[in-house]
């Protein structure tokens, strides 16, 4: 019951941090977002897969996902970063690096500590340099949505 507890924290309460953000705002990274999301769902799906890491107390055990990390701090740590970064690539990819390397080393080892999830069959590093990579991907594709847009506007 603990960890369902703590896993349902983890989905909610970082949705605190937005409530009171313009719905423009929120809106426009939206789609890059739930992109985003789609992404490391499918990445959980091949963890699954390979068994590259495994969620001790899912809140929702049917699903290979854990949704409470994806729809919580992933997701609303993805927005604050391209509302805070978007347009400036160095600064984008700075902040990216910074949050992957605090995810793939001491939050990490601070869930597992916490038997949260446990990494299997992945290192560290590995986890590293998906969430990089899936980060370049991302800002790519919001870069595609700021180009259509514009060119409905015209």
């Amino acid at each position: 019951m603990k960890g369902k507890l703590t896993l349902l924290a983890v989905l909610l309460l970082p949705w605190l941090s937005i409530v009171k953000v313009d719905k423009f705002v929120f809106k426009r990274y939206l789609p890059v977002l739930t992109f985003s999301s789609l992404v490391i769902a499918f990445i959980s799906e091949l963890s699954k897969s390979f068994t590259w890491w495994k969620v001790r107390k899912p809140l929702f055990p049917k699903l290979s996902s854990d949704i409470s990390f994806i729809f919580g701090p992933f997701f609303v740590a993805n927005f604050w970063v391209f509302k805070l970064t978007y347009g400036n690539f160095k600064k984008y990819l700075l902040i990216n690096v910074l949050f992957d390397y605090l995810f793939a080393y001491p939050l990490t080892s601070l869930a597992e500590k916490l038997k949260v999830y446990k990494m299997v069959n992945m290192t560290r590093f590995q986890l590293f340099i998906i969430s990089t990579a899936t980060a370049l991907i991302n800002y790519l594709y919001q870069h595609f949505i700021e180009d259509v847009l514009r060119q409905r506007r015209q």
